[in-house]
């Protein structure tokens, strides 16, 4: 299971929210462990998640009966599964209201070849019909508005992280239900991971930093950019990822292709089931100057002061200022960025200051113990070159660990 369900109560016990509705895909696939077509396509308002507090209320999820064979192979921990058709090449539905339901769907029978004996996966498929696809809604909306029914929740205080849904509840007779602005809740929630996320990220993190190793393969004098970044997201599907992007400082290659002498920051980011991996490194053709040299050694003495202070309790300025002391006085004076930030279903999965919010209204990074964090280290100086120094960590009781190999020496081509 995705969810970290004890840090969710504790966070929504925080907030006094009776339940969490999810919207967007990337928290709809956290609360159901479930990624399909909609998710995938990010088709808003075609599925939602709900997670009550009540822990012995039903959890559901929404979706379109023409999902349902697809949980056969990516099955959902959640019980209440609310199913709706939506026809979009017919006009408004005319009904019958003294014998049919206005809210009610029609269910999708694909035909049944007679004669013929049904392969298993088939027999599954019509098994999760029977089940989900029958007693269907007209509308995504109107089969949420069963699930909050079924788990009592029609008076409730809920989460979400779009409130235009719970506003459209309110106008369709759902009038009790309260809003609450929930996107930075579910980071709250999700900046501390599960057993099953931890696994996930670690996955991310190998694929993509092979895909690092691929492109700093294909780096020579003379390559351009299209070849490189071809090499990264060619690996890292070759290994059943995807790549995001990957970069070589704030505008890609100041000279469009590769130069001798010159240091080239690289900076990959990839998904794995949704899940981020995040890697940099610094590579070089030719010999490196005494300077890229000194500078490598300060930007490796303030990695290991940063996992020496990294545990639990920790904040993000204080680690920030002793590793920017470190590489200082090591002899890289001006370097400016030292970020922790965690990943994992964002590249920045902790609460961020959005809308009106100032910078720094969130307060202070802390580390807590489970968090997956990435310390950033990136350094662009014109007319000189780039450099970056990237990994990830696993944060323990007392500690952390490392899930990328920290090779934290510049490559010379």
């Amino acid at each position: 299971m995705l969810l970290n369900k004890p840090r969710a109560y504790e966070i929504m016990d925080k907030y006094k929210l009776d339940a969490l509705l999810a919207v967007t895909p990337r928290n709809i696939y956290y609360l159901t462990d479930f990624s399909g077509f909609n998710n995938r396509t990010q088709r808003s308002f075609y599925e939602y998640a709900l997670f009550p507090r009540d822990e012995d209320a039903p959890a559901a999820y929404i979706t379109t009966a023409v999902e349902l064979p697809r949980m056969s192979d990516f099955p959902t921990w959640v019980p209440n599964i609310q199913t709706y058709t939506h026809p979009v090449n017919l006009a408004k539905r005319d009904y019958d209201p003294s014998t049919e339901d206005a809210e009610a769907g029609m269910p999708i029978n694909w035909p049944i070849r007679k004669h013929r004996n049904l392969p298993d996966r088939e027999k599954q498929w019509l098994e999760l019909k029977s089940r989900y696809g029958e007693n269907i809604s007209a509308s995504p909306l109107l089969a949420l508005k069963k699930a909050l029914k079924d788990a009592l929740l029609d008076k409730a205080i809920i989460g979400t992280d779009d409130p235009r849904v719970l506003n459209w509840l309110n106008e369709d007779g759902l009038e009790s239900i309260k809003s609450v602005e929930a996107t930075n809740i579910f980071r709250e929630i999700r900046m501390v991971k599960s057993p099953d996320e931890i696994k996930l990220l670690t996955k991310a993190a190998q694929i993509n930093e092979q895909g690092m190793e691929a492109a700093i393969n294909s780096v020579e004098e003379g390559v351009n950019w299209q070849d490189i970044e071809s090499s990264f997201f060619n690996k890292v599907s070759s290994l059943g990822g995807q790549g995001v992007y990957i970069t070589a400082g704030p505008g890609g290659l100041p000279h469009h292709s590769v130069v001798t002498g010159k240091p080239i920051m690289l900076d990959s980011l990839c998904t794995y089931k949704l899940y981020h991996g995040d890697i940099g490194r610094t590579v070089i053709v030719g010999e490196p100057s005494k300077e890229v040299l000194k500078r490598n050694k300060a930007m490796i003495a303030g990695w290991e002061k940063a996992v020496e202070l990294i545990k639990p309790g920790l904040t993000g300025s204080k680690l920030t200022s002793e590793v920017l002391k470190v590489m200082d006085k090591k002899g890289f004076p001006g370097f400016i960025i030292v970020t922790p930030h965690s990943i994992g279903l964002e590249h920045t999965d902790h609460p961020l200051p959005i809308g009106n919010e100032m910078p720094g209204s969130k307060g202070d990074f802390v580390f807590l113990e489970n968090m997956v964090v990435n310390v950033d280290m990136p350094y662009h100086e014109y007319a000189w070159g780039s450099m970056h120094l990237e990994d990830t960590l696993v944060i323990t009781a007392n500690g952390s660990r490392a899930i990328t190999s920290e090779k934290t020496e510049i490559v010379i081509k």
